[in-house]
């Protein structure tokens, strides 16, 4: 476990917001197991401000697939100038270091995250977490997509399915979030859609509670 980063002894006594890494990925699937990643981008923050970013397009091998080219507006051609998938997951390993990590629909980025550090054997890892999506499963009614709790919240989202403008969206998100009412007690808890059931995979860390919505209830994002 050496090669774990540093969790403080006693987590919950630690805000939240004073370490955290706002983290958003573009995949080509929905699975960390079958689909890589192709764009990236993290936000470092520390009591409201933004001390650092990490942004890069990541080379692929093999296709893109077309329907990821539509949705993202990203290019095999693109992808030809982007960074070394090893490289750009260790700088993302450094970068997030002891932080939490903070993503709207935290599950499908994390599973991506761990499948390609196992798969890189780039060593063990178990990061705290943070939902926006979970505590927005709480607070707001559906939909609650990132666009929709933009529009909810106010905070200008100039695209859509794109990394660094994803991120920034979730980064000002968690703070409206936390101006509502204090999020320390979100930490490492999921709120599941009961639509679709628990997922055969969770972040290590992860404590479920129980969601307000009926098993109609809205979208994985």
């Amino acid at each position: 476990m050496a090669d774990a980063p540093f969790l403080p002894l006693f987590p919950h006594l630690t805000p939240v917001l004073s370490n955290v890494t706002v983290l958003d990925l573009e995949t080509t699937g929905v699975s960390g197991s079958k689909g890589r990643v192709i764009e990236i981008a993290a936000l470092k923050g520390a009591n409201g401000q933004i001390t650092g970013r990490f942004h890069t397009l990541v080379k692929l091998r093999g296709e893109l697939p077309e329907k990821i080219t539509q949705l993202t507006g990203i290019t095999a051609q693109d992808l030809i100038h982007g960074m070394e998938e090893r490289t750009a997951f260790s700088i993302l390993k450094e970068f997030i270091a002891d932080s939490t990590v903070v993503a709207h629909n935290a599950p499908f980025d994390l599973g991506f995250l761990y499948s390609t550090y196992r798969r890189l054997k780039l060593g063990p890892v178990q990061f705290p977490f943070l939902d926006t999506l979970s505590v927005c499963r709480l607070r707001q009614p559906s939909p609650r997509s990132l666009p929709d709790m933009c529009k909810a919240y106010g905070i200008p989202l100039t695209k859509w399915h794109r990394a660094l403008p994803d991120a920034t969206a979730t980064w000002h998100l968690l703070h409206r979030l936390h101006e509502e009412s204090p999020l320390d007690e979100m930490r490492n808890k999921l709120v599941l859609n009961p639509k679709y059931g628990v997922p055969y995979w969770l972040p290590p860390l992860a404590e479920v509670l129980p969601s307000p919505d009926k098993p109609s209830g809205e979208s994985l994002t």
